[in-house]
């Protein structure tokens, strides 16, 4: 992905999904390379940096964050990626004044 590093946060969480993943969106969107995707009391955060040293103080970060019971930083050995989707995807959501949440409801 060029200058841009993919790696993924495995979120655990106690306590309400959705106002966690508000808070998530709020502090992190800049980061998103993708929506989270949430199961059960799990979130998976799909990040991208700049920096190898910033994923660890991201990773940091989110564990700073009410309601978050453990954090596990993932960095892919390689990825299979569309190349130009993924550029395209991160100047669309860069020019987005929000990123569009939507937690796995469970019955």
């Amino acid at each position: 992905m060029g200058e841009f590093i993919p790696f993924a946060v495995l979120v655990g969480v106690k306590g309400d999904i959705k106002k966690t993943l508000v808070k998530l969106d709020k502090v992190f969107s800049e980061s998103f390379l993708q929506k989270p995707f949430v199961h059960m009391n799990q979130i998976v955060l799909f990040m991208y940096t700049n920096n190898v040293y910033k994923m660890d103080d991201l990773a940091q970060k989110v564990h700073e964050i009410e309601n978050i019971q453990s954090v596990d930083l993932f960095m892919p050995k390689s990825i299979t990626f569309p190349q130009k989707w993924a550029r395209d995807a991160i100047v669309q959501a860069k020019k987005s004044k929000r990123l569009h949440l939507m937690p796995e409801i469970h019955s």
